[in-house]
């Protein structure tokens, strides 16, 4: 009986995206067996925080005439991706009042189009600026993201969907996602009559991940922790990760230092404490106008083959500059 491994690429829609996913197909003797299928793994790239508002809004309108999608001209090659995640600071709706604050963000909702048009497939909405404009700005939001067929994780229009893992199934795997912040706004907790996020210091935190874990084969819990500007990550942020970890989750995602920060491997887990910047407007350091894209091949044992790319913005704050790092595997 002779054996033939053909490698073929099928095209597939997904959120109204054309991305390719690589099978095995192995052909046998037609008389003994039929054809049988092996979908190998899925790729998944995670970009750290996007803020489409202040410095980059101005820059978009003076030298994009307004259009957001020009923002992505240089990344065609995450459209790739099975699955594109990122962290959205802030929201994006015309609804609701500033609350005060002297770092408030509230986006233009034109900028969801053009996340979807880049490829993003899930976004976090689980950070310290979704309450700027009030909660009725954070529930339009969400409305937004959802009418551009955009998943979010982190939130939701109440305590039973923010606690629900957000589930993408791809190639035969079924993936989770669940957002937790650690830095407020704690009064935006949601619950069983209010919309609003999933707060880290939240009780039933190990029971939440958990559940979650029972529902899909691997699961990714995206934090907004740690301190500001800061490379290395504190001992609140291992604490998080590591008990999210012990309680089922795989992979760690954090956001909100604005820089990147370390990685570890923990239990056949990986964490890393912060992505830093994808976008947005402090050009006042080196460190804040770059970031980490994170490239993770998945199978369904769990197995990952990770990359971590060094990205950099350019004055117009869009993202430029993308060095390749070394690829390395976890079992």
């Amino acid at each position: 009986m002779s054996i033939t491994i053909v490698t073929i690429f099928f095209a597939y829609s997904f959120l109204d995206k054309e991305k390719y996913t690589e099978y095995q197909i192995v052909n046998k003797d037609p008389k003994l067996e039929k054809e049988v299928v092996v979908q190998s793994f899925v790729n998944i790239v995670f970009v750290g925080d996007i803020m489409l508002d202040r410095g980059v809004k101005s820059s978009v309108i003076k030298n994009f005439g307004g259009d957001y999608n020009q923002l992505f001209n240089n990344l065609g090659e995450l459209k790739n991706a099975d699955i594109l995640f990122a962290n959205l600071e802030g929201t994006a709706s015309i609804k609701g009042r500033n609350v005060g604050s002297k770092y408030s963000f509230q986006m233009d909702p034109i900028v969801i189009p053009a996340l979807a048009n880049a490829g993003f497939d899930i976004l976090s909405v689980a950070n310290n600026h979704v309450g700027d404009w009030t909660l009725i700005s954070y529930t339009d939001s969400l409305a937004h993201i959802k009418e551009n067929n955009i998943l979010y994780t982190g939130g939701g229009i109440n305590s039973i969907e923010a606690e629900k893992p957000t589930i993408i199934e791809k190639n035969g795997i079924r993936i989770g996602f669940l957002g937790f912040s650690d830095v407020g706004p704690d009064w935006m907790k949601a619950t069983t009559n209010s919309a609003g996020l999933l707060i880290a210091s939240d009780p039933r935190f190990d029971e939440i991940i958990k559940n979650a874990s029972t529902k899909v084969d691997t699961l990714i819990v995206s934090f907004h922790f740690g301190e500001e500007y800061k490379p290395v990550h504190n001992k609140r942020q291992e604490y998080l990760a590591h008990r999210a970890i012990d309680n089922g989750a795989k992979i760690i995602i954090g956001h909100h230092p604005h820089v990147i920060e370390d990685t570890e491997v923990y239990k056949n887990g990986f964490i890393i404490y912060s992505l830093g910047n994808f976008i947005f407007d402090q050009k006042f350091s080196t460190d804040t106008m770059q970031g980490a894209i994170l490239n993770i091949k998945l199978d369904k044992d769990q197995n990952m083959t990770i990359r971590q790319d060094l990205m950099k913005l350019n004055k117009f704050f869009q993202p430029e500059t993308i060095i390749k790092g070394e690829e390395k595997e976890i079992n």
